[in-house]
């Protein structure tokens, strides 16, 4: 006859509701996404609104003279710096957006499923996944903007 014992007693542990810092560190990188991005595409639109400055085109000066060619040539040249200066910094704004977005996209998901900050992490999901929507559209305004700023200065 085989007895059979009861089991040992299992210590009481209190049910504590998960802590929501997964979902806020999320949402705070999707935030940081689209700020950054931002910010980092308003420089580049400033930038090419300083493409071409009044004081810098020796035609208005010197008309088409040998003297002016050679300024305008050297003034065609940074022109052209600032140009890809403004690129490459629209390109950087970009690629942070992306970096930070995927990282609160990721994040989210993981909240969302573990239950820890699921209103954050559903929050930072939908920024991470349509904050670039309103960056797109900045980005053809703040370039735009910069390039109508060139306008007295073309033709």
């Amino acid at each position: 006859m085989s007895v059979s014992y009861p089991a040992p007693p299992q210590p009481i542990r209190p049910v504590v509701a998960p802590r929501p810092g997964i979902g806020i560190v999320a949402f705070i990188a999707s935030a940081a996404a689209v700020v950054l991005g931002g910010v980092g595409i308003w420089v580049a639109g400033f930038m090419l609104g300083r493409l071409v400055r009044l004081t810098e085109i020796p035609e208005l000066a010197l008309g088409l003279q040998e003297e002016g060619w050679v300024l305008l040539e050297g003034q065609f040249w940074e022109v052209i710096e600032r140009a890809v200066g403004a690129f490459v910094v629209l390109v950087v704004a970009w690629i942070v957006h992306m970096a930070l977005a995927a990282w609160g996209l990721v994040q989210g998901i993981v909240a969302t499923a573990m239950g820890r900050g699921r209103a954050w992490g559903i929050a930072a999901i939908v920024l991470a996944l349509f904050g670039w929507l309103a960056l797109a559209w900045f980005t053809q305004d703040a370039l735009l903007a910069g390039l109508v700023g060139n306008v007295p200065f073309m033709g």
